[in-house]
């Protein structure tokens, strides 16, 4: 059995240090068979922090995909008069972040889908404004306060793919492709207008973050576990947007089968490139508020021409056009088929409609 003495002696090594605010991801079962299970672990962290650290996890609810009754808190009163959430509710990321909320003198900020969860004497600062935030990761999230605190991003026993604030930078730089926008809940479905990087080749994100020595890996019991700090993640996201708004979509290059690995390779070799040639900010916004995918609207165009062109489907009689690069859209999924495989084209918004537009074709 792992022992708090060594989760805590294997933190220190990982790279967390007293008095650190800590953004967690985390896996209990990845850790191995720990003596007290999510307790010792929490206990652990908050050792290794000490009374000047504070722990911040995601209490996010269900995803769309899920049941729409556990999409939302139910309890939650958010407004602008409640900083912070009352909500009771359970999130659904995990035994360890369920554990700190359960924790005396927790507290969660205001967010109908993807609040947050923090136990420390940080814990107010990092989650005041998230309740003033327009979506889930955009300006007024956790993570601007963290990055004043120049806190850690640490993945407990899993990989860099489970962090959301990989979303950071197309929230704020409003990106065409960002994605299907439920306004009442603040919520973004990112996937709709591209596919991850992250998502469908995590381990090529992996590796990008330790090639580009911005991730410190090793053991924490018997996992695989890792640390980067938030004020370095913040400038690598920064820099491979100012290289590539693109960067983080993926489009395949074969209309035959969507396959996505070659363009996955080729963007994550530009990122440690653009890495390399040093710290660059974005320059501008694309402009391109939250909005909401209408799947059964007519599109304004569509690039039959184009190599990730799905061709047309029969959604419940109406005939969609739908695209190998977009992900697949909530209110399309449940269909199946190519339906569960593909989205919506939005070729208008797309970056090979950008690279080669109709006037030149």
């Amino acid at each position: 059995m792992i022992s708090c003495s060594q989760l805590v002696s294997d933190l220190k090594n990982l790279g967390i240090h007293p008095g650190d605010a800590v953004m967690m991801h985390s896996s209990l079962s990845a850790l191995g068979p720990v003596d007290g299970g999510a307790q010792t672990v929490v206990d652990a962290l908050l050792e290794v922090v000490g009374p000047e650290g504070t722990l911040l996890v995601p209490a996010f609810r269900d995803s769309v995909w899920g049941a729409p009754e556990n999409f939302t808190n139910s309890d939650c009163c958010c407004g602008a008069k409640n900083r912070l959430c009352p909500s009771q509710q359970p999130g659904f990321q995990g035994i360890i972040p369920e554990t700190i909320r359960q924790r005396p003198g927790s507290l969660r900020s205001c967010h109908p889908t993807h609040s947050w969860v923090a136990l420390g004497p940080a814990a107010k600062n990092l989650l005041s404004g998230h309740a003033h935030c327009p979506t889930m990761c955009g300006k007024l999230n956790p993570f601007e306060p963290l990055m004043k605190y120049d806190g850690a991003v640490l993945t407990l026993g899993v990989g860099v793919d489970s962090v959301t604030l990989w979303h950071y930078y197309e929230e704020i730089l409003q990106v065409p492709y960002a994605g299907h926008f439920w306004s009442c809940e603040r919520h973004f479905n990112h996937c709709v207008g591209a596919k991850r990087i992250q998502y469908e080749f995590p381990g090529i994100m992996q590796d990008v973050c330790i090639a580009a020595d911005i991730l410190k890996t090793g053991k924490v019991g018997r996992g695989s576990s890792g640390v980067m700090r938030a004020r370095v993640f913040d400038s690598f996201m920064a820099t491979i947007f100012a290289d590539d708004p693109w960067c983080m979509g993926l489009r395949p290059t074969n209309r035959n089968d969507g396959n996505l690995v070659q363009d996955a390779l080729v963007k994550g070799a530009a990122m440690l490139r653009a890495w390399s040639r040093g710290p660059r900010r974005p320059k501008k916004s694309f402009d391109f508020p939250p909005a909401s995918i209408r799947p059964f609207e007519a599109a304004a165009y569509v690039r039959e021409d184009c190599p990730s062109f799905a061709g047309c489907h029969n959604a419940g009689g109406n005939i969609v056009p739908m695209c190998h690069a977009n992900g697949r859209h909530p209110e399309l999924f449940r269909l199946g088929g190519v339906f569960d495989a593909c989205g919506p084209t939005q070729c208008e918004r797309c970056s090979w409609n950008a690279k080669y537009p109709l006037s030149l074709t």
